[in-house]
């Protein structure tokens, strides 16, 4: 019986087995290279033998013919390839290849770009990070920062523009950002479903009644509309806010004063070792899910005010039934927590400054749109990780109580 031969291991397993693990990434990488640039030959292979037929062969009536090979780039993974690419020439000239065309799309390469600086990638580190499979082509600092300029700019058109007519909304919330001394204004949509949506952007501050107004007729031309009879509107208090909204909105909307920006006002009149308790009465006031018994809370915490300061007083007594609204339309549970201040903005808000904070040298002289376009950009980014409001799914039951109050009204007039 003819002895068996162990069998020896390939060349390639051994030359695995002593590379480190830094040369077996680099071969990895180079791998991947290979595929892609294969990948995009075999391409171009289909798309020219469709329109001149197989290498060699006699011409039909109407087929291209070849002309050659050149060097050109296309875009892979976000970045770009150097591949040699065939030419066709028919009797009207060169002959565009649709795949190249495909593959040349500068929007990706744009987007793969602002998608790295929005996380933090500065223009002038962008080099370094990038692959090592890639040709590291058009990524110096100045190509970097014209290729963020043209996609942030498509974001500014895109938030301002976004069809609304397919969204359903029950609330709106309004809030200002300043931002290297330029104030701009944020609305944000709550949608039937629970769903956090930046409805726009606009350039003025809260206190500017007709700013926020046009922002707001923008809005409603878009197809911005409420589900139910009237929708509910959380604003930080400010006035211009208020008669924009009735401007615009009539007597559909029902305002919600946040409470948040109402005890920071109230505390600003009071001697700070008050400051708790007076924390301490607001957020037992607006814990309480009886509105007649919320009215008697802050009837006792204006009485206490007035032993205290006169101003502090006045600034509750200021806010009104708007501070109760959310207890006046039987909200309860979660989604009053959700609603009776402007926290789901603010977060959003906290996501675009956490996303600009390292930028400290604004162009606005050279560049006016800049602010707005880093915005934009923000804002898009960060509803990509927004959730649902808390409390969504007695939304269902705010929508029912908001057209009921509208029939009762009606009963009553």
């Amino acid at each position: 019986m003819r002895k068996q031969s162990n069998p020896q291991p390939r060349q390639g397993i051994q030359l695995q087995q002593v590379m480190s693990s830094r040369d077996l990434q680099d071969q990895l990488m180079a791998s991947c290279k290979s595929a892609a640039l294969t990948f995009v030959s075999e391409l171009f292979r289909e798309e020219v033998e469709r329109l001149s037929g197989p290498k060699f062969s006699h011409k039909a009536p109407g087929q291209a013919w070849r002309g050659g090979n050149d060097m050109t780039q296309v875009i892979a993974g976000g970045e770009k390839l150097s591949v040699k690419r065939p030419r066709l020439r028919d009797e009207n000239g060169e002959v565009q290849l649709s795949t190249l065309a495909r593959l040349q799309d500068q929007d990706i390469f744009d987007d793969a770009i602002k998608s790295r600086m929005i996380k933090g990638v500065a223009t002038r580190n962008y080099e370094p990070v990038i692959e090592s499979w890639s040709d590291k082509l058009s990524v110096k600092k100045s190509t970097v920062s014209a290729a963020f300029v043209r996609a942030s700019k498509k974001d500014l058109d895109y938030i301002n523009t976004f069809d609304l007519s397919s969204y359903k909304f029950v609330a709106i919330m309004i809030d200002g950002v300043e931002v290297a001394g330029r104030s701009l204004i944020v609305p944000l949509g709550i949608t039937e479903k629970g769903d956090k949506l930046p409805l726009g952007l606009a350039e003025g501050d809260t206190e500017n009644s007709v700013v926020i107004k046009d922002l707001l007729v923008q809005i409603r031309e878009r197809g911005f509309s409420f589900c139910a009879s009237r929708g509910l509107a959380v604003t930080d208090g400010a006035k211009a806010i208020k008669k924009a909204l009735k401007d615009v909105f009539g007597s559909t909307v029902v305002v919600q004063r946040c409470w948040l920006h109402k005890l920071r006002n109230i505390q600003s009149y009071l001697p700070k070792e008050h400051h708790k308790q007076l924390w301490w009465r607001m957020k037992k006031m607006m814990g309480i899910v009886d509105h007649q018994v919320a009215k008697n809370e802050m009837a006792s915490l204006m009485k206490w005010l007035a032993d205290i300061s006169i101003d502090a007083e006045a600034s509750l007594q200021e806010s009104g039934s708007e501070l109760l609204t959310v207890h006046e339309l039987g909200i309860g549970g979660v989604l009053r927590k959700s609603l009776y201040s402007t926290n789901p903005i603010e977060s959003l808000i906290f996501g675009i400054r956490h996303r600009m904070a390292r930028i400290k040298n604004w162009k606005s002289s050279k560049q006016k749109d800049q602010i707005q376009r880093w915005m934009a950009s923000s804002m898009i980014e960060s509803q990509k990780k927004m959730r649902r409001l808390r409390g969504h799914t007695q939304i269902e039951k705010l929508i029912t109580t908001l057209n009921k109050k509208v029939e009762q009204q009606e009963q009553s007039a």
